[in-house]
């Protein structure tokens, strides 16, 4: 068995996203956890972002390393400290980091070649990859820290322009295991991404994916019979990672937060959780619209805005909005940080109105969550589909235009009446909520499956050690 043979040098770059970032990392750990030698290769600042997490694995006795190389600030021209898109807050600045991540190449390329790895894991970010490892002779897998159906889509959708010669939805998508529509109509920019993130993926030995096979049931073979390469599933890498016993006693020595306070005087599977993430960002316009789809769908809610310090309440929420919410005992509206997993896995949630970024995807999936779908940007509009029409385990609402950043208000904006529409199909007691609710919790069941000893994920992590050493055997051979 690979896990019992000599320790291989594996080198991990993460993008500079806390999306990319923390998967990645979470995959570190759990190789270095099969007796690996792994070595991450970052930034300054982004290597704080982790570093607690790196001594404790090594208090552990694993294998794991940071190696810290140099982020080119004055090159791209960002502040120094600036490494990592949650700093971003306009197309220009995320652009600049996104540019760094080219301009690295010469610095990975000599530590690849003074230190050499048995095996290089780039983020798919990455695309110059390819070539540097061909060039090194290194044995490269590429991590990609969304769905293996994610990029399925993608390459349907490249595949078959004539699906969108028309200027209106909704755009049936051919040749996939399922019959899928888009509403909207992918923007150029971000069919332009994606297909130079896809051609990265050639000469690789595999993708390594956050998610477990279950997830991608029928997207994995079509995948890999379209490609020729194999797909690894080791997810959710939060899941794999877990230790209950240590987030019990962390949770029991900290002061309750107040949201989960609030949500143990409400009725089980009673509360809508609210949240676009730190990156999405929605106009005043769109959160105006959101309030009042809230007030009128008649369900209870806890809602986490992310908005600048000082903002007016007044220019984003009809008058008197989060009084009389309060009055009514109806919802509670959080300015800030929330322990999002905790509020997940409270009873009193029914549903998760969300951006379907592929980790808070992953998230209530683990947690056995509906969940009613507004995708912001990217590749949020393929995760959205994931969950309303291959696994039905969502409400669509949709969004009213394509995106490419989160940056970017939208020009049109998503009615209240489809937002109520949504929450109220999920959440009325005569609603489509139920059949969708049990979907949702045998999807858990497969997720926790999925990462317990002889879980899919967990064999495959095991495989995928057991492959890292079968690239380095013709080359011992070799010199014997």
């Amino acid at each position: 068995m690979g896990t019992e043979s000599k320790p291989l040098k594996i080198y991990m770059l993460p993008f500079f996203a806390q999306g990319h970032l923390i998967p990645l990392v979470n995959l570190a750990r759990l190789v270095a956890s099969k007796n690996q030698q792994v070595t991450i290769i970052t930034t300054p600042s982004n290597a704080q972002l982790f570093d607690k997490i790196i001594e404790e694995e090594k208090a552990a006795g694993h294998h794991i390393r940071v190696h810290i190389i140099n982020f080119p600030a004055t090159q791209v021209g960002l502040p120094i400290g600036v490494e990592n898109l949650f700093a971003a807050s306009d197309n220009q600045t995320a652009g600049k980091i996104s540019m760094a991540a080219h301009v690295i190449k010469p610095e990975i390329e000599n530590f690849l070649k003074q230190n050499p790895p048995h095996v290089f894991i780039p983020d798919i970010m990455f695309t110059w990859s390819e070539s540097t490892a061909k060039d090194l002779q290194i044995p490269r897998l590429v991590f990609n820290p969304i769905s293996i159906f994610d990029v399925c889509m993608i390459q349907a959708i490249q595949s078959h322009p004539e699906a969108f010669v028309s200027d209106s939805g909704p755009y049936q998508i051919p040749g996939l295991p399922h019959p899928l529509t888009l509403p909207i109509k992918p923007s150029p920019g971000f069919a332009r991404l994606t297909e130079a993130l896809i051609k990265a993926e050639n000469g690789s030995h595999g993708v390594i994916v956050n998610s477990f096979a279950e997830l991608d049931e029928g997207y994995t073979e079509y995948y890999e019979n379209l490609t020729g390469r194999k797909v690894w599933h080791v997810g959710p890498t939060s899941l794999m990672v877990e230790n209950t016993k240590e987030k019990v006693i962390n949770i029991s020595n900290e002061k309750k937060h107040e949201s989960l306070t609030w949500l143990d005087a409400q009725e089980p599977n009673s509360v809508v959780y609210i949240s676009f993430g730190s990156l999405c960002s929605l106009s005043n316009e769109q959160l105006m619209e959101l309030a009042i789809g809230i007030e009128d769908s008649n369900h209870k809610f806890l809602w986490v805005v992310h908005r600048k310090e000082g903002e007016d309440d007044d220019n984003w929420l009809p008058k008197g909005f989060e009084q009389k919410m309060k009055e009514k005992k109806r919802g509670m509206l959080i300015k800030g940080w929330v322990p999002q997993a905790l509020i997940l896995d409270h009873p009193s949630i029914g549903g998760f109105l969300t951006h379907c970024g592929w980790n808070a995807t992953v998230e209530a999936i683990s947690s056995g969550v509906p969940m009613i779908t507004m995708p912001g940007f990217g590749d949020q509009y393929y995760n959205e589909k994931l969950v309303t029409e291959v696994h039905r385990i969502g409400v669509e609402v949709g969004a009213a235009e394509w995106s490419i950043s989160p940056y970017d208000a939208k020009k049109t904006v998503v009615s209240a009446e489809k937002i109520e529409k949504g929450v109220k199909s999920l959440m009325d007691s005569d609603g489509e909520g139920g059949e969708i609710r049990k979907r949702a919790k045998e999807m858990k069941a497969k997720a926790w499956k999925a990462v317990q000893e002889g879980g899919s994920s967990q064999n495959c992590l095991t495989k995928l050690v057991d492959y890292f050493q079968s690239l380095v055997v013709p080359k011992s051979v070799e010199l014997s």
